[in-house]
């Protein structure tokens, strides 16, 4: 399981250092915004999309925030000289009052493959309660991929702890740590695929409901590997679409951001040959703010399925 936790300074460091992510949005809302509009930024954190939207033309911009992070947020959009156009709310999306409806709702809600900070049903909130109808959604859609792979060092990360360091037994280490997903997981796996990618699922911001925002998102893909190797996990990313037809990306064949891949492994290796049937099965289920359970199950050839859950983590269990 993965906690967001946006009042702690470094994740807002780290996404604003993204420039592949940052200058996406940037160049989203230059094309969305028109002199005059009202813009709602859902999730502020720093103010860096509202202040990107008023460089665009806003006329207003309302910024809600829930997290501890709106006081630098208020000193950067002061010291910017856009306070009269920046309106920060400390709220939830879900009790926040507007003064009317805006024409652009902007939010950086993806996790590593979309979904899986269950940030989403903020979005959908905020369009139904204050878009203009016809207005913009930044972004429109959000597409989750995914593909086998082999890790190297992923594998022998876990392998460690089956070989009794240290002259101890540290198998229940191992096996949390093959039912743990590493989230910005930053090694290339471009040359790593074993399979083509496939789509996990695609969410439409503009017409997915509520009910289907806080539903469970689940995927049964059939791969066939394209050569022989080493199947150690499988990796998950997102493609972003603007209203104006450009992409945001973290795919492995992509230019690096913040977010990396999200990585499932697997027990141990498994030697796969050109043309062998890889089954797989991922859901992706919100949990409270900011996260989701995950479970994965993987079925190579003829062999046994082989299942994961992020709730085996036993370092996610009480003492």
């Amino acid at each position: 399981m993965f906690v967001a936790d946006y009042a702690q300074l470094w994740i807002h460091r780290l996404m604003l250092s993204d420039r592949v992510r940052t200058e996406s949005y940037r160049r989203a809302l230059a094309s969305a915004v028109r002199p005059g509009d009202a813009v709602l930024d859902v999730g502020a954190g720093t103010g860096i999309m509202g202040m990107l939207a008023v460089q665009s033309g806003a006329r207003k911009v309302y910024a809600v925030e829930k997290a501890g992070i709106v006081g630098l947020a208020r000193q950067l959009i002061e010291r910017n000289g856009m306070d009269d156009r920046i309106e920060l709310i400390q709220s939830h999306i879900e009790s926040v009052e507007l003064g009317e409806r805006v024409d652009v709702v902007v939010g950086e809600w993806m996790g590593c493959y979309g979904v899986d900070e269950n940030l989403l049903p903020s979005m959908v909130v905020a369009r139904d309660q204050w878009l203009k109808p016809g207005g913009a959604l930044l972004p429109e859609v959000v597409t989750a991929w995914l593909a086998p792979v082999e890790d190297d060092g992923l594998a022998e990360g876990i392998d460690v702890w089956r070989g009794r360091p240290y002259g101890l037994d540290f198998g229940p280490l191992a096996q949390a740590s093959a039912n743990e997903v590493r989230m910005g997981h930053h090694q290339s796996t471009e040359d790593k695929l074993l399979a083509e990618p496939q789509r996990l699922w695609a969410t439409d911001v503009r017409s997915v409901t509520l009910d289907e925002a806080r539903r469970p998102f689940s995927a049964r893909l059939r791969f066939s590997a394209s050569r022989q190797g080493k199947l150690s996990a499988l990796a998950a990313w997102f493609v972003a679409r603007f209203p104006d037809g450009s992409i945001l990306t973290n795919a492995p064949d992509a230019p690096e951001t913040h977010w990396g891949r999200s990585v499932f492994p697997l027990n141990a290796e498994i030697a796969v040959e050109p043309g062998v049937a890889i089954e797989v099965e991922l859901t992706c289920e919100p949990g409270g703010p900011g996260h989701c359970h995950h479970s994965w199950a993987v079925k190579v050839g003829l062999g046994e399925w082989e299942h994961h859950n992020t709730r085996r983590d036993v370092t996610l269990q009480g003492r």
